[in-house]
């Protein structure tokens, strides 16, 4: 009868402070059932890994401060590579966007400016002729 016991699975139930990412494409759809691994700071292998939920949602409970590193991704290759940092309290102290996302509004307005400039000096070269 031992045994039977010692393979038993035993489960707890608690609430906590955890950090909670929501990962979404431009167009607001979720990124569903994807992969990701979480590095805790000077980590080499893997704290956690795992897929996102249906609302493309995924769970961190930090055991420690510092630097946390996140690589998610898609079989068809999108994804991202970054890191949040937490506190001494372990919730999120801030996070950094890719270099990319954080200015993506500012690439977009110099590359319309450069459009527009662009067409002008064609149009006035072609007065010029």
């Amino acid at each position: 009868a031992t045994l039977c016991w010692s393979h038993d699975l035993q489960y707890e139930v608690s609430s906590a402070n955890v950090i909670v990412l929501n990962f979404f494409y431009k167009d607001n759809s979720k990124f569903s059932y994807e992969g990701y691994e979480v590095y805790a700071p000077e980590g080499k292998i893997p704290f956690q890994v795992g897929r996102t939920d249906k609302l493309g949602r995924m769970t961190l409970l930090p055991d420690r401060q510092g630097t946390w590193r996140i690589k998610i991704y898609s079989k068809d290759g999108h994804g991202l590579d970054f890191t949040i940092d937490v506190g001494e309290d372990k919730v999120l102290k801030q996070t950094q966007k890719p270099l990319f996302a954080r200015y993506l509004n500012t690439f977009v307005g110099l590359g319309i400016l450069l459009g527009l400039f662009g067409i002008l000096k064609l149009f006035f070269r072609k007065k010029d002729s």
